[in-house]
């Protein structure tokens, strides 16, 4: 069996799953598990991926005026690797290789025993039944069983652990783009409401939104994340000059008590697979620090919290 994954999430559900060993080709934005980083890449993209966040917007919109897609295909590598399964999205032409660019792909350079499985998830359990559903085609259903059993439990004890009571309701912004803003829609919302969070400016399962200073000045979140969509964690410390003047933070509680904080969105949030049940540990950590130091040890790496007398030293 030879399985192509063309996005990050989907080569993280197949390694899961135990059917690594199965991948002959990725995406050249696959970057976990570590062991995946060999595989032969089959996609490319002109954008300039470490570009501020405005520069990056304004070439992707470009781009999609002009092309059908925002990356580039590699069919002789395609027609050469002879996949069994390609796994692919057809959710954002911003994320990944659009699926129409795939179909086109596999009629002109594969035969038909090639077999496209296309993810769309826009709700929490959407990740899951994904998961699922790849792991039915692909003969790992015990494997899924078994990922599926640990999700429901550590979503029920993130639950159980958080007192009833109007104190440990936060409010909760999590911003997905810095320039222009846009919050964090689709399965975050439902993740904010696990952790006993209420959800601002977003709507769950609708796509990222974007909001304007009117709508930032209007709110009072207690708990702020900013984790850009494949941002990671240092890049996102260089736009702090642009949070600072963008986001009306001096006013809000969760500058006060320490409650902002920078996360890597790149590997977390923002990825429909897997690290979800990680990007839920986060999430219940940045709201309840004094609930879950756990998760704030095991994720120190990836995450920034901001308080008042935060120092911001130009990063290196």
């Amino acid at each position: 069996m030879r399985i192509i994954s063309l996005l990050p999430s989907a080569t993280e559900i197949v390694c899961q799953l135990g059917l690594e060993n199965h991948l002959v080709g990725v995406s050249h934005e696959c970057d976990y598990p570590a062991s995946v980083n060999n595989l032969p890449r089959l996609t490319s993209s002109g954008i300039k991926h470490r570009a501020i966040s405005r520069d990056i917007h304004q070439s992707v919109e470009e781009i999609l005026k002009n092309s059908i897609s925002v990356y580039n295909l590699d069919l002789q590598l395609l027609k050469s690797l002879d996949p069994d399964f390609i796994i692919t999205q057809d959710l954002c032409d911003v994320c990944a290789v659009s699926f129409q660019q795939v179909q086109q792909a596999c009629e002109q350079e594969l035969g038909p025993n090639t077999q496209i499985i296309s993810l769309k998830p826009c709700w929490l359990n959407d990740i899951w039944s994904d998961l699922e559903h790849v792991a039915d085609i692909l003969g790992a259903k015990d494997s899924y069983l078994s990922f599926k059993s640990k999700v429901d439990r550590k979503i029920e004890t993130i639950r159980n652990a958080i007192p009833e009571g109007p104190e440990f309701n936060k409010n909760i912004l999590t911003v997905e783009w810095l320039d222009p803003v846009f919050v964090g829609g689709m399965w975050v919302p439902e993740m904010i409401e696990i952790v006993g969070g209420t959800f601002m400016l977003a709507e769950p399962g609708q796509k990222a939104w974007q909001v304007t200073k009117e709508d930032l000045n209007d709110i009072e979140p207690d708990v702020v994340i900013f984790k850009p969509c494949g941002f990671k964690l240092e890049q996102t410390f260089k736009e702090m000059d642009l949070i600072k003047n963008t986001f009306p933070w001096e006013k809000w509680p969760a500058l006060k008590n320490s409650r902002v904080y920078l996360v890597d969105g790149n590997a977390y949030f923002n990825r429909p697979g897997p690290r979800i049940l990680d990007s839920l540990e986060i999430l219940a950590h940045c709201t309840h620090p004094d609930l879950f130091p756990e998760f704030g040890d095991r994720y120190k790496s990836s995450i920034i919290k901001i308080g008042p007398d935060f120092n911001y030293p130009s990063p290196n």
